[in-house]
């Protein structure tokens, strides 16, 4: 899933550091105009709700140093996945602020049978919170089912059919979609899968 691919691997760094470049010094005293309404068409879910989902933050999947990963399931039995940004609060200025509502904007875009579908966002102050909400699709991934078994379930048809629903949402994301939506690296680890084995990008 393009939203979670950057999240998987995990890292080491004792230092977390800020996930869009600072504004340099001629910017420090430019005023940044962030109109929250823009945002009005994606749910906003409570930092409580992700809280009581993932089991009190505690069941993660994965991270780097920008980002904490956790999966969890919603009242409604949704399946999620919770992208938590690791930025310290005096890291966080209006352009990453403003760069944050952006990311919501863009990722809350496409809609394709085969794109992960953003649910939501967590944005609170105390604690500080952003957060990014996505539908988890809980067959692992393409990844896994090519190379950490024997690979019995991915016949030769399924195969065919998975490669065909790839290619259509890229053609969605690339051409169908206004303004496109750009996938800039695509492989099986971030291509995950439905429980009748549909692709999610």
């Amino acid at each position: 899933m393009t939203g979670l691919r950057r999240c998987r691997a995990r890292s080491s760094g004792s230092e977390t550091s800020v996930p869009w470049t600072r504004a340099v010094s001629w910017k420090e005293n430019t005023v940044i105009s962030i109109d929250d309404d823009l945002l009005v068409n994606v749910p906003k879910i409570s930092r409580q709700e992700l809280a009581e989902a993932c089991e009190d933050f505690s069941n993660i999947i994965g991270s780097s140093q920008e980002t904490v990963v956790y999966k969890g399931t919603l009242k409604d039995g949704r399946e999620i996945a919770v992208v938590s940004l690791s930025v310290p609060v005096h890291y966080w200025n209006d352009y990453v602020e403003l760069h944050f509502h952006k990311e919501v904007i863009e990722m809350s875009r496409p809609s394709h049978e085969n794109v992960a579908k953003m649910v939501g966002y967590c944005k609170e102050s105390d604690p500080f919170s952003r957060m990014l909400v996505f539908q988890y699709p809980p067959n692992g991934t393409l990844y896994e089912h090519l190379h950490d078994g024997d690979g019995w379930q991915l016949s030769w048809p399924r195969r065919m059919k998975l490669a065909l629903a790839i290619s259509r949402a890229l053609r969605y994301l690339h051409t169908e979609l206004q303004p496109p939506f750009a996938v800039a690296a695509l492989t099986s680890s971030s291509v995950y899968l439905t429980e009748d084995f549909s692709p999610k990008v």
